[in-house]
């Protein structure tokens, strides 16, 4: 008799839909479980108390199922980060693409306008962000210490700047405008000014974990700062 997969045991939940799903389509569902599971509980727990059993068990998989996709909790956590982190560069493009949808080509007379536009739609799930921030810093943390973990990290990251940098340059060329700096190290600089932002909020302990109105116009003000006619 044929040993099932890990993840068709019978202790894996199974899906409402027909039985004869391709292997790998059922792996990436799998798979995709397993990383949100993994954020939620990394998220409640921290990544350090958040062992394998408790991330299967809140994906409702065995242990089976996680070692049939991940080698540790590492390489778990850098999946984790890579969805993450590819989220909200889509958030990103979808606030660029409603900010320039009434703007006109070459009107830098809306520039500032813009930039407040997409600062602020950018800033509307500011919650999960400040969730994801927590959890990124912990990791951050570990990466620097491990040799191991510094390619792959700077990997998703540079990924990341690269998607934002293509959407400042998209945004600036369609308002006729151009930035002072290289759009990499626009992107670079907004990232990290919005990282500081948030920390600066969480460390103060503000009533709100950090306020969207004045980071959106922070983060507009400087935009406004690095472009030019």
């Amino acid at each position: 008799m044929q040993v099932p997969p890990a993840d068709d045991r019978p202790d894996a939940p199974q899906s409402d839909g027909p039985r004869n799903v391709a292997p790998s389509k059922r792996r990436l569902e799998t798979r995709a479980r397993l990383v949100q599971a993994a954020y939620d509980v990394f998220a409640e727990v921290g990544i350090h108390d958040a062992s394998i059993e408790l991330v299967c068990e809140r994906a409702g998989f065995t242990r089976g199922a996680f070692y049939s996709n991940f080698t540790s909790k590492e390489e778990l956590f850098l999946a984790t980060y890579e969805v993450q982190m590819a989220a909200r560069a889509r958030r990103l493009a979808g606030a660029v693409e409603s900010a320039l949808g009434d703007v006109r080509e070459g009107d830098p007379a809306r520039a500032t306008d813009v930039g407040m536009r997409v600062a602020v739609l950018f800033t509307e799930a500011l919650t999960a962000d400040v969730t994801w921030y927590l959890v990124n810093s912990e990791f951050r943390a570990q990466a620097l210490r491990r040799a191991e973990l510094h390619g792959p990290t700077a990997e998703v990251e540079e990924r990341f700047e690269r998607a934002f940098a293509e959407l400042l340059a998209e945004v600036v060329g369609h308002l006729g405008l151009r930035l002072r700096v290289e759009p990499r190290q626009a992107a670079v600089l907004l990232i990290k000014l919005y990282e500081a932002l948030l920390e600066r909020a969480l460390l103060r302990e503000t009533p709100q974990p950090a306020d969207p109105g004045a980071m959106s116009d922070a983060l507009a003000r400087v935009l406004a700062v690095l472009t030019t006619p």
